[in-house]
């Protein structure tokens, strides 16, 4: 989940867990630019509008359950093609990975296990795997 973390203006105290206007505004215009705040129910919406004019007036948001919330409308307005294609990427290498487990792949060959550990690999393979990507 995404937190920013402010130095209040007085007491230089760091506060972790807080979502302060101008975090919030700037994902608002990415979001906005993106194409992703067309993609948001207005119920969402209307939630990130009010928590923007609450963190606004009061210069940061620390209410955890309202945190939550904006959390889940956060990931999706920072959501981009690229990151959803090394989710997808990611996922399928995971299903080769227990592919091999269940073959029994890593008994003659364990150097292939740490192979998984390299995160180029790991987005290669899952882009060049052999069964129909799904998007």
């Amino acid at each position: 989940m995404s937190k920013e973390v402010q130095r209040g203006k007085k007491s230089g105290v760091m506060l972790v867990g807080t979502l302060g206007y101008s975090y919030l505004f700037c994902l608002w215009k990415k979001g906005f630019r993106n194409g992703n705040w067309r993609k948001l129910s207005k119920i969402e919406k209307a939630l990130y509008m009010a928590s923007l004019s609450l963190a606004k007036m009061r210069g940061r948001i620390v209410n955890s359950r309202l945190i939550l919330e904006l959390g889940k409308i956060i990931g999706k307005l920072r959501e981009t093609p690229g990151v959803k294609l090394a989710l997808a990427a990611c996922q399928r290498a995971m299903r080769l990975y227990n592919r091999f487990v269940a073959v029994g792949l890593f008994d003659w060959a364990p150097h292939v296990r740490s192979w998984f550990n390299d995160p180029s690999y790991v987005i290669w393979i899952g882009l060049c795997s052999p069964e129909p990507f799904p998007c």
